[in-house]
């Protein structure tokens, strides 16, 4: 029996479940572990698809497109109950607003015909520092250790600004390939 078919089906379920972790963040970030832990566990599942997919080989087309729309999914739902929950505090809300925008613009540049736009290596280093922000941000409370929250907010903005340089770098390099003669 075949099972290539999982690592696609982890990813389709990360995308559900980003909506989850949002919800228990909205519910209860404020007072215990859990919105950690279930963030933290989706995050990780990024990993087990990806491995699955190369182990099975079952790299697909849908899967290439379907994972980073799952971290984007689990980021973005995720930075906006967190700024929610700030108030729309500008320290959270404007990198938040940057992330969106950048995922947002990419995904649809993806969706274009004829564009080939593979994620990046610095794009992979964006995602981990989203992950890694956001989830000292949910730990902040939990935790009462006074730096998480700082030390979260540094690698949201840091990733925010990534999100922006590689967004100039998707951008720019479909720009020179539409100039080149075919």
């Amino acid at each position: 029996m075949s099972l290539t078919w999982v690592p696609n089906m982890i990813t389709l379920l990360r995308c559900g479940f980003a909506f989850g972790v949002g919800a228990l963040i909205l519910w209860d970030a404020r007072a215990s572990w859990l919105p950690f832990m279930a963030f933290a566990l989706l995050a990780a599942t990024d990993f087990v698809d990806g491995w699955l997919a190369r182990r099975l080989n079952a790299i697909s087309k849908l899967g290439a497109f379907l994972d980073p729309v799952a971290d984007k999914l689990l980021v973005g739902i995720s930075l906006l109950a967190l700024s929610h929950l700030e108030n729309w505090a500008l320290i959270l809300a404007v990198p938040t607003l940057a992330i969106l925008i950048r995922d947002l613009a990419a995904t649809a540049l993806r969706l274009l015909p004829n564009i080939e736009m593979p994620v990046s290596q610095l794009a992979k280093w964006k995602t981990a520092l989203e992950m890694v922000g956001i989830a000292a941000l949910l730990a902040a409370t939990p935790t009462g250790i006074a730096l998480v929250w700082p030390i979260g907010l540094l690698l949201v903005w840091a990733a925010a600004a990534l999100s922006i340089y590689t967004l100039g770098l998707y951008v720019g390099a479909l720009i020179a390939n539409r100039k080149r003669p075919r």
